[in-house]
């Protein structure tokens, strides 16, 4: 039997507003966060996420990169455990450019805090021979759900 030990979300934006601050060309950007509480859980803990991210690149002379990286833990201590990424196009009938992404992550290991925290990053390149304005926009959100078995 499975259950459900937590599920959380982390949403920067709901597509209303647009997101500072911005891209930078290559740096990642922690765009979402969830802590996770895991008390008495059973074997085979794993969890599923999911998320989406928009932004515009309305003067991209070409073509660029948004890559997701998903890790789970805080600062040093993270291990990357998702990575994903699409092509940004160099046209503005295909801007804005959506990414949705769903991935898991099976036999986490136990924490000792009985909290295991997932950090979403956003990385968009592009060739840096040009000056890009772009805009984080939304939706933007981050959503984890951890489970383990009776």
């Amino acid at each position: 039997m499975v259950k459900t030990l937590d599920a959380r979300t982390s949403q920067g934006s709901n597509g209303r507003n647009i997101l500072t601050p911005s891209f930078t060309n290559g740096v990642p950007l922690l765009f979402a966060q969830v802590g996770l509480q895991v008390n008495n859980p059973g074997t085979s803990v794993r969890t599923l996420f999911s998320g989406i991210v928009e932004l515009t690149a309305n003067d991209l002379p070409i073509n660029g990169n948004l890559v997701i990286e998903v890790y789970r833990g805080l600062g040093a201590s993270q291990q990357l455990v998702y990575r994903a990424g699409t092509v940004v196009l160099a046209n503005q009938f295909f801007s804005p450019c959506v990414f949705s992404f769903t991935g898991s992550e099976y036999n986490v290991p136990n924490s000792g805090s009985g909290q295991i925290v997932y950090s979403a990053y956003a990385i968009f390149t592009y060739d840096p021979l040009f000056s890009v304005s772009n805009v984080r926009l939304g939706p933007e959100s981050f959503n984890a759900t951890i489970y383990s078995d009776d």
